[in-house]
């Protein structure tokens, strides 16, 4: 029933081979253990006696969860519904105004390098996923209303808006090359997540940031802390992530300190307001 849910999903659904990847990697953790709850409740346990992270047990939870409720309405099976487990409320790690700085009056060397530094100079002004970077067509790019369409999870499409800074890099980038990619090889294909990882890390050292990770997805946090910091509605926010709940755009909202909040409300208080 297992490889039935797999391929129902991928001819049906059309999800991606990575979260093809993840449905077979979840199925492995829990392999001989989904007939009742009971058997998913004591794996579990097994799991976490192994020292598995909740974060992982909880993303085997959700394609577990998908596989119990299309079971039921597939196959008229008993409905189970494992509740995720409580995870520690971590700070998400974004660069600092300084670092933020450093980047901005970078002049990189090399046409990796500065493939990597309009990249990431793009993921803080939007804070899309690296592999939806990477993705990018010059198709998609209107910089006459300065927007962006993003093929993202699922093969959902959205909408995200840039800068007028963005605008400028994109276009000057364009300058740069034939491809239909916006950041691709030098044969003009789309580059992998490997390579272009291994520039990003080395911009990072370039430019000198030390005591945050310097990944992309730092950028995507970065992006999502500093547009709540200004007053961002967390609705708008995840519209522009992509994200397909609420609750995931709301863990940005751990990041922001009292001073956060009190410089926000000092800007849309109706006693700070002036004719």
């Amino acid at each position: 029933m297992v490889d039935q849910f797999i391929q129902n999903r991928k001819y049906l659904k059309a999800v991606t081979p990575k979260t093809l990847a993840w449905y077979k990697c979840s199925f492995a953790a829990f392999n001989g253990a989904m007939s009742n709850r009971e058997a998913i409740v004591a794996r579990i346990v097994e799991l976490r006696e192994r020292h598995v992270s909740t974060i992982t047990i909880n993303s085997y939870l959700r394609c577990i969860n998908a596989f119990l409720r299309w079971r039921h309405e597939e196959h008229k099976q008993e409905l189970i519904r494992i509740p995720r487990l409580k995870e520690e409320q971590k700070i998400l790690a974004t660069l600092s105004p300084e670092h933020v700085k450093r980047l901005l009056q970078f002049s990189p060397k090399g046409c990796n390098l500065k493939r990597a530094h309009t990249l990431i100079l793009l993921l803080l002004d939007t804070g899309l996923r690296f592999a939806e970077a990477l993705g990018l067509r010059w198709e998609k790019i209107d910089l006459d209303n300065m927007v962006l369409t993003v093929h993202g999870k699922g093969g959902k499409h959205r909408i995200v808006p840039i800068s007028l800074e963005g605008r400028r890099l994109l276009y000057r980038w364009k300058q740069s090359t034939t491809s239909e990619f916006v950041f691709p090889t030098r044969d003009g294909v789309q580059a992998s997540q490997r390579n272009v990882g291994r520039d990003v890390r080395l911009l990072g050292m370039r430019v000198g940031i030390t005591g945050v990770r310097f990944s992309p997805h730092t950028m995507r946090h970065t992006f999502a802390v500093s547009y709540l910091r200004a007053g961002g509605n967390v609705l708008y926010l995840q519209r522009i992530l992509g994200h397909s709940s609420l609750e995931m755009t709301n863990r940005y909202t751990r990041s922001l300190g009292v001073e956060d909040l009190q410089a926000v409300h000092s800007k849309l208080s109706l006693l700070s307001r002036r004719a």
